[in-house]
């Protein structure tokens, strides 16, 4: 892996940068993004940072998301591509740039821990609490300007990733971060409220159906939802929507994993799971059984089938860990 200070250099030499996140950009990941933009075009650089706007669900609250750029109108125009909490390739969210990484200088900046190291500069911190935080931390070794705007962004980042600084990943750092980004004039009492506290009536409509949907396996070991695209199709939700979803079977007291099993579009023929992992258990190792990866405690995985499917595989493959700590007790 690089240092921070080669990461910097990279995207200073660089003239033209497209920025790229992972599929179905979070928080942190539509954060940094937006952040990156603001700041390297203060710098003078030609930046186009490819997210849709539709698919950020609460974070489009931000100030400067018009200047996102739909990833099917992506060229490669850039000479270096700068990918954002991204943990591999085949999670870019721009298809034509997972096909065509060698055309870039590859600027990876990251904090999962499945992280490989895939471009040809890697700034990738496991430990650190989100890909917002070292973002920040590049734009004070930089001295790039953070102005209200994306110190509003990155805040977005970091407390979507950090449960408010809430989670296991918080550092000292991390609330240095906050406070620094307070410091700039973030207006944390809006974004907090919309990003925590709004929802919007066909969002509880969807977030109904997951309720009812919930059910623990495994002796209450481990609590699944699972929504599949009619659910989303009579709410009139997308993916976006249900961000936070994994965060109800999480709740469930004594589960010590969640998972949340989903297909948003009626035309996709693959299912995503989203995984809650407590120690001394591995969200990352459950995702990895599937071609994902993630985080120790947070992971996600994509599985080439329907829902109903997906669910049987995801609970044959937590049967080797949790079976033998009891019987499946069913709901």
């Amino acid at each position: 892996m690089n240092t921070i200070h080669e990461a910097i250099d990279a995207l200073t030499a660089a003239e033209r940068i497209a920025i790229a996140t992972h599929v179905g950009p979070d928080g942190d990941a539509s954060g940094s993004s937006l952040a990156m933009c603001l700041m390297l075009r203060k710098l003078g650089k030609d930046v186009r940072a490819y997210l849709r706007k539709a698919d950020l669900g609460a974070p489009a609250v931000m100030e400067g998301t018009d200047l996102f750029v739909d990833p099917a109108a992506a060229d490669f125009s850039a000479d270096t591509l700068l990918c954002l909490d991204c943990a591999a390739p085949s999670r870019i969210a721009v298809p034509a740039f997972r096909d065509g990484l060698q055309r870039f200088k590859v600027v990876n900046v990251d904090h999962h821990e499945s992280n490989d190291g895939f471009g040809d500069v890697n700034f990738v911190v496991p430990d650190a609490s989100s890909t917002g935080e070292l973002v920040w931390q590049m734009a004070l070794a930089g001295g790039w300007e953070i102005d209200r705007p994306a110190a509003e962004a990155l805040w977005v980042a970091v407390v979507t990733d950090t449960g408010r600084f809430s989670y296991s990943c918080t550092r000292p750092s991390t609330l240095e971060c906050g406070a620094d980004l307070l410091r700039r004039g973030v207006h944390q009492d809006f974004l907090n409220d919309e990003l925590f506290s709004k929802t919007d009536l066909r969002v509880m409509r969807l977030r109904t159906l997951a309720y009812e949907s919930l059910e623990t396996w495994f002796g209450g070991k481990v609590a699944v939802i699972a929504l599949d695209a009619d659910a989303y199709l009579s709410t009139g939700c997308k993916k976006a929507d249900s961000e936070d979803f994994v965060d109800i079977p999480r709740a469930v007291r004594g589960a010590e994993m969640a998972v949340f099993i989903y297909r948003s579009l009626p035309d996709e023929r693959v299912s995503h799971i989203s995984v809650r992992a407590r120690k001394p258990f591995s969200a990352a190792a459950l995702a990895k059984t599937f071609g994902g990866g993630g985080h120790d405690l947070a992971a996600g995985a994509t599985l080439d089938c329907g829902v109903a499917e997906a669910t049987g595989r995801v609970k044959t493959a937590l049967a080797a860990v949790f079976e033998p700590q009891g019987p499946d007790k069913g709901r």
